[in-house]
Formats: structure tokens, C-alpha cells, sequence
């Protein structure tokens, strides 16, 4: 009987602990496709930014 719970108390904690990496691991993936996105969207700023026809145009309000 104790055997038995406590095997049944390990598989439990293996499982948890396998969610946990898991949901971690799915997180920091998520981040870095977020930071990569920011990165794309940064670049296309800077070009606009650095565009004399938007820089004129941003500069009259419009």
C-alpha cells in the first residue's frame, strides 16, 4: 500500500514537473517570436523614419 502511493506520488510529481518544462519551453519560444517580430517591426520604422518623403510629410502633420 505505501509502495503504491508512493509511486503513484512520483509519477505525479514526474508529470508536473514534465507540464511545467513544457509550458517553459512554449513560453521562451513564444518570446523569441515576439522579439524577432519586434526586430522586423523596428526595421520598418527606421526605413520609414529615414524615408525624406515621410520625414517632409510627418514634419507639415500630415
Amino acid at each position: 500500500m505505501k509502495t503504491s502511493r508512493s509511486i503513484i506520488i512520483i509519477l505525479l510529481t514526474v508529470a508536473g514537473l514534465s507540464w511545467l518544462f513544457y509550458t517553459i519551453v512554449d513560453q521562451q519560444r513564444q518570446i523569441e517570436q515576439l522579439q524577432e517580430q519586434l526586430q522586423h517591426e523596428q526595421m520598418k520604422y527606421k526605413i520609414i523614419i529615414n524615408d525624406p518623403l515621410v520625414r517632409d510629410a510627418m514634419e507639415a502633420g500630415g
